[in-house]
């Protein structure tokens, strides 16, 4: 995929969240002063949902068109690397795994299972400059739940700069306080002007923030070494 075309994609589903958004907005404004603070309740969830909808659509595009370029671990860096190699590393880690080996004569010998999942991963590793990348569908993941550190978590698994967005954190984290607070029932106040237009801004923000920052990383080619 080429970088325009790459763009264009993101831009699509971008725009087609904003015009919704802009809909709601002219819905809202035209209703009575008295009633707008209760639709901004519906509207405020419908903005976090937009912010998780389009992050997540916007990294699975990035990952895809990593893994279609046929690449291998030599070839990037060092998070795409890891990320490639998941797998293997989650094993290695997994302290439940247990050798088929000694599973019935020594079940419970932690140091001899570590050590058979030291040898597993050394056997692996041999072909770790080889190995293709392709990250699984998955790795990078939203949880239900985009604030500050889910998202600076998914821009670090792809290995790009996440320390410069400080200014989006503290809205957005509000923005999924109040959402979260309205799901599960424990604000039933309306959104008042101040809050409401804080929200919006910060719905924009994020999805202007991460088009632009997946876009020209997608084109700087930050994904190789």
């Amino acid at each position: 995929m080429s970088l325009a075309i790459f763009q264009e994609q993101i831009e699509l589903e971008r725009e087609w969240r904003e015009a919704e958004i802009r809909f709601l907005n002219n819905l809202q404004e035209g209703l009575a002063e008295k009633d707008r603070p209760k639709i901004r309740r519906s509207i405020v969830c419908l903005l976090y949902a937009h912010i998780e909808g389009f992050v997540r659509f916007a990294f699975s595009l990035y990952v895809d068109q990593v893994n279609r370029k046929g690449l291998t671990c030599r070839d990037v860096s060092p998070a795409i690397a890891a990320a490639a190699f998941a797998k293997e590393l989650k094993a290695l880690k997994d302290i439940n795994s247990k050798s088929p080996f000694f599973t019935k004569a020594l079940p419970d010998d932690k140091h001899l299972h570590g050590f058979a999942r030291d040898v597993d991963f050394i056997t692996h590793i041999g072909n770790f400059y080889d190995h293709p990348v392709v990250i699984a569908e998955g790795y990078v993941n939203t949880e239900n739940n985009v604030g500050r550190e889910v998202l600076e978590k998914m821009l670090f698994q792809v290995g790009l700069e996440y320390s410069d967005l400080k200014d989006a954190y503290s809205p957005l984290n509000r923005l999924l306080n109040v959402r979260n607070d309205i799901a599960h029932g424990k604000r039933k106040q309306g959104i008042d002007d101040e809050d409401y237009n804080i929200f919006l801004n910060c719905c924009r923000s994020v999805m202007n923030t991460i088009s632009r920052r997946l876009t020209n990383s997608f084109g700087a080619e930050k994904y190789l070494k």
